[in-house]
């Protein structure tokens, strides 16, 4: 059984129907904290969400309006053209929530990014681990939207007084197919998110007192390795707490293909 939070919080979750959104909801709200959803459609198991896209402003303000922290998962997940697809959604609606959070004076904002910031670093092929202090290395506009969310979030924090942390997410199988498509990468199994630990790691990103307001941190967000130590969880571990549970292929919440 979940323990209940000391410290509640108000807490939105954007994206809140995806992968990563439901289980995070499921586990916020086992915390005892409030969950508020946002997406395109209701999100399941929450009594309070508002329906709309990260590119229409007023929803986005009626979102973060009443909150204390935002977890911003909703973005367009993958590679793909710039202006017709990625620059909305990944960029002028990132842009949305961190003047709402801003605005409405919330305390702490996670902003997903990805583990393709730093794929330039070609950890996959040299086995050496990659730090935060490496720094980014996208290789397509994809990673790109995303370092600029994290360079965005340091600002907001240095500018605006809000307590940011920006999460490299590793490589959270949304299906048995994507499971499959893991199994066959180089990298895979070293760079696993469970379900599990996804919700476990947002869940110290709205409990941890740290970082404090005004400060920004960066922090990869993975599973345990199966094999190699290819991302550094040291900097989750200091400052969020976080420890991973799982390996491959443990957390996973559907049965894998035969």
């Amino acid at each position: 059984m979940i323990e209940k939070s000391p410290n509640p919080q108000r807490v939105l979750v954007t994206g809140s129907t995806g992968a990563i959104g439901q289980p995070v909801c499921e586990r916020l709200l086992a915390r005892g904290h409030h969950v508020r959803g946002f997406a395109r459609r209701p999100t399941p198991g929450l009594e309070d969400f508002v329906i709309g896209d990260l590119n229409d402003q007023a929803k986005v303000r009626e979102a973060v309006e009443g909150m204390d922290c935002i977890i911003n998962l909703g973005a367009y997940p993958n590679p793909a053209d710039f202006v017709d697809v990625l620059l909305q959604p990944n960029v002028v609606g990132l842009y949305y929530i961190c003047e709402a959070a801003a605005e409405f004076k919330v305390k702490r904002l996670v902003l997903a990014t990805t583990l393709q910031v730093v794929s330039g670093h070609n950890y996959g092929e040299t086995g050496q681990m990659v730090k935060v202090e490496d720094g980014p290395a996208p290789v397509n506009h994809y990673g790109l939207t995303k370092a600029w969310a994290e360079i965005a979030g340091d600002m907001y924090a240095r500018v605006h007084g809000l307590s940011v942390i920006s999460v490299r997410i590793g490589w959270l199988p949304r299906n048995a197919g994507e499971a499959e498509r893991l199994v066959g990468s180089k990298i895979g199994k070293d760079v696993f998110f469970s379900h599990n630990d996804a919700a476990t790691f947002h869940q110290l990103c709205v409990e941890s007192p740290t970082p404090a307001p005004g400060e920004s941190a960066i922090l990869f967000a993975t599973s345990r390795p199966a094999e190699r130590i290819l991302l550094d969880l040291e900097p989750a571990k200091r400052i969020i707490g976080y420890e991973p549970e799982d390996v491959w292929p443990q957390g996973l919440p559907y049965a894998l293909n035969e």
